[in-house]
């Protein structure tokens, strides 16, 4: 296996004999290393409240010096290892793929800042698993965090649906509507830049994290603030339906439908099955089933924008995606195993080559396709393993009695993370955005260390 492979225990005792050097012994005695711990800390919180409100390359720049000190704190401080679990096999190779693809694009320069992106997040997803090792107690604070930024947006969100503040960027259709009553005002909070769509990928990748507030505070019966978190949940809802992006109540039905399955099983394990629990909790199950159904179809709006999904060439903006989709397609067709290199400027250039005149675009509008045209076939592959494998071992983990309660929550929170940020993925590649890839890998990197952790428990016993 992998992660008990000769490079990794070779790789560990290289690591150990630097810890032991005099060169780790005059670092560890600075007073940057003294305070290391808390500088990590402190620049994790500021690259997660950044996504809300910073450009891309600011994000970024806090992300790199995040790792830049987790990197020097594992170089140097005495006992600490490398440690990979299965999943990040499936992503180590996934990245690999990349690489090769780098090195085969006709336009390698514009590959390489596309590169240089996704390095970033590799190099963030690796140093927020091993910060989570190491500090286990954060989880629940970073989860509150990112909860917390999400229910400030979604205040804006409402504020600017109400204003009819006019967004920079969001298109809506207007051709088929016989009133200004069904054109939805589209919010897009306090995101850099400011669009709908980003907005609504960004509280889809977010929305589990407020639930999770509800649901421990659910088991502690503590009502007050249960009530608290249930009514930001529901804020958080009402706001990704004010942005208008389709993709993201596509990411909501996802999110409810996986919120089904847990629930289930946990009412069979528990209670022996929906028969069997108060009446007024199934009460309240279907009031709120049919409230959120009856506001969507009296809202004219809403409902519209709702049912647009089903126009595809009817509405010009599916339309426009659809010939994007035509075009990445035949685009992957023309380099299936390596693809065309990474990044939308580079994507950009070579679209030019197979779009239809008046249709550029930036990038395939769908995740999968985008990781098949950017770098092949096999990258694909292993990318749909390590989301599938993720999933998997989140329910898996969310079903072992064997494990806490609390830690079984939070790894089915992150499964609903990435389910609902995946389906939305399918129809919209603002998941490349910064804004995005920082929540969505601190989630996956959380479940590593529930992983990793869980596997170093087995080998104990």
């Amino acid at each position: 296996m992998f992660t008990n492979s000769l490079f990794l225990n070779l790789l560990n005792r290289a690591l150990c004999r630097l810890q032991n050097s005099n060169l780790a012994a005059f670092f560890r005695d600075s007073l940057l290393f003294c305070r290391i711990d808390f500088l990590i800390w402190i620049m994790f919180i500021l690259t997660i409240i950044s996504t809300s409100f910073l450009s891309s390359g600011a994000i970024g720049a806090l992300a790199l010096i995040f790792c830049i000190l987790n990197f020097f704190r594992l170089l140097f401080k005495k006992g600490e290892t490398v440690k990979i679990s299965k999943l990040d096999v499936f992503f180590i190779i996934y990245f690999l793929f990349i690489i090769v693809s780098l090195m085969g694009s006709t336009l390698f320069l514009l590959s390489l800042k596309g590169f240089f992106k996704s390095v970033v997040y590799f190099l963030f997803y690796f140093s927020s698993v091993y910060f989570f090792l190491n500090n286990k107690k954060k989880i629940l604070p970073t989860i509150f965090l990112i909860g917390l930024i999400m229910s400030y947006e979604s205040v804006v969100a409402v504020f600017q649906h109400f204003n009819k503040v006019e967004a920079l960027a969001g298109w809506v259709d207007t051709s088929h509507m016989s009133n200004e009553n069904q054109l939805l005002s589209r919010s897009f909070g306090t995101l850099n830049p400011s669009n709908p769509n980003l907005l609504g990928g960004y509280l889809i990748v977010g929305l589990s994290s407020v639930f999770t507030f509800f649901v421990l505070n659910f088991a502690k019966k503590d009502k007050m603030r249960m009530g608290i978190f249930a009514g930001l949940f529901v804020l958080n809802i009402v706001a990704i339906i004010f942005t208008g992006c389709r993709g993201a109540y596509l990411g909501l039905i996802a999110f409810f439908g996986l919120l089904f399955y847990g629930l289930n099983f946990y009412v069979k394990k528990v209670y022996g099955g929906f028969k069997n629990i108060k009446k007024r909790y199934k009460n309240i199950l279907t009031a709120l089933a049919v409230a959120a159904v009856g506001i969507i179809a009296v809202t004219p709006s809403i409902s519209r924008r709702f049912a647009s999904i089903f126009h595809f060439r009817g509405d010009s903006s599916i339309s426009f995606r659809m010939n994007v989709y035509e075009a990445a397609v035949r685009m992957f067709q023309d380099n299936p195993f390596v693809g065309i290199g990474l990044g939308n400027l580079n994507f950009r250039e070579i679209y030019g080559l197979y779009m239809k005149t008046g249709f550029d675009a930036l990038g395939a509008y769908c995740v999968p396709l985008e990781v098949a045209v950017e770098s092949g076939i096999f990258a694909l592959l292993f990318f749909v393993m390590f989301i599938f494998y993720a999933v998997y071992k989140a329910i898996k983990m969310f079903k072992d009695d064997a494990v806490p309660f609390f830690s079984r929550v939070i790894v089915f929170i992150t499964a609903l993370t990435i389910i609902s940020t995946m389906a939305h993925g399918f129809f919209d590649t603002v998941w490349y955005r910064p804004q995005l890839q920082i929540i969505f890998w601190i989630n996956i990197a959380i479940l590593n260390s529930y992983i990793l952790e869980s596997r170093k428990l087995r080998l104990v016993k």
